[in-house]
């Protein structure tokens, strides 16, 4: 497989984990993380599976404790939106067009948060689990 072709199914992968996550219904608002928890153990049945909903869910924690309002923006407009249907490439692009003209910035701004919140996605799923007890500044740096 190309190099290109890896990285596009990484892409696609990790997208396919923040559409679960909408889809399974934790981005409700007024859930706390025990609750997140609970749901996630009950809902997914193999080990990565909650892996992933767990590496989404610290992605989401991490940015709102660091104030990444932008980016979690970013990710609301374009990934959790509409969560019951699949998303095909050009929906996605009509979401990321709507959310920068809302926001008065650029297309590429929306990507590159995008590629923001998958890249620090990637970090913790590379670690196959959580950053406990809110330590997020000192055990993990996101802006790298």
């Amino acid at each position: 497989m190309e190099q290109n072709e890896k990285t596009n199914e990484k892409r696609n992968e990790i997208i396919r984990a923040f559409r679960k996550y909408a889809r399974l219904g934790l981005t409700q608002i007024g859930l706390n993380p025990i609750q997140i928890y609970k749901r996630i153990d009950i809902l997914c049945v193999s080990r990565r599976n909650k892996l992933d909903m767990l590496a989404v869910f610290d992605t989401l924690r991490i940015l709102e404790l660091n104030g990444d309002d932008d980016t979690l923006d970013a990710i609301y407009s374009v990934y959790f939106d509409g969560k019951a249907y699949r998303l095909d490439k050009h929906e996605r692009g009509r979401r990321v067009i709507a959310l920068a003209r809302e926001q008065y910035c650029d297309g590429r701004t929306v990507y590159r948060r995008l590629e923001k919140a998958r890249a620090l996605y990637e970090k913790i799923r590379e670690r196959e689990g959580l950053i406990l007890d809110g330590e997020y500044s000192e055990k993990f740096d996101y802006q790298k």
